[in-house]
């Protein structure tokens, strides 16, 4: 198992940051209108006990429930989903709210993810993961009209 990184820098304060992310706007941008993603349950808060129901499409034919829980929150720090029933082995996702410099804010998401025949397939993930966090990113950017700057992006 390996831990997926994605860190930008964004020109807003973090808390700015973790309030788009805390506000129901933030799950609709983010998810709501993603390609092959069908919700199902929005979660109504990033409290812990808080629950997340997707239908997501695998494969054309092929659909998948994904159900993540909200394990662990601190206001304008972290908030942490983990799945539990999904196509994943494992995926625990934490989203870390941090200082950056010059009144910039840092959104690091790091995703402990295990799949089937790992370590052969974190290299057919890689690009996935980050086609994906890189569009969150920027669509996030967007709603605070900035562009995010990609500081780091790899496995640990």
């Amino acid at each position: 198992m390996n831990t997926f990184i994605f860190r930008s820098s964004f020109p807003i304060k973090k808390e700015d940051l973790f309030q788009f992310h805390e506000n129901p706007i933030g799950f609709e941008t983010l998810v709501g209108g993603t390609k092959g993603i069908k919700v199902l349950k929005s979660p109504k808060s990033l409290q812990v006990g808080e629950e997340v129901i997707l239908e997501i499409n695998i494969l054309p034919f092929w659909k998948k429930i994904w159900i993540a829980k909200h394990i662990s929150y601190k206001k304008n720090e972290f908030f942490v989903d983990n799945q539990e029933e999904g196509p994943f082995l494992k995926f625990e996702h934490t989203h870390r709210f941090l200082d950056g410099s010059n009144g910039h804010s840092i959104l690091s998401e790091e995703i402990k993810i295990n799949y089937y025949l790992w370590p052969i397939s974190r290299f057919l993930l890689f690009p996935i993961l980050f086609l994906m966090f890189h569009k969150r990113h920027a669509l996030t950017g967007k709603h605070f009209g900035v562009k995010p700057k990609l500081i780091f992006c790899r496995y640990s």
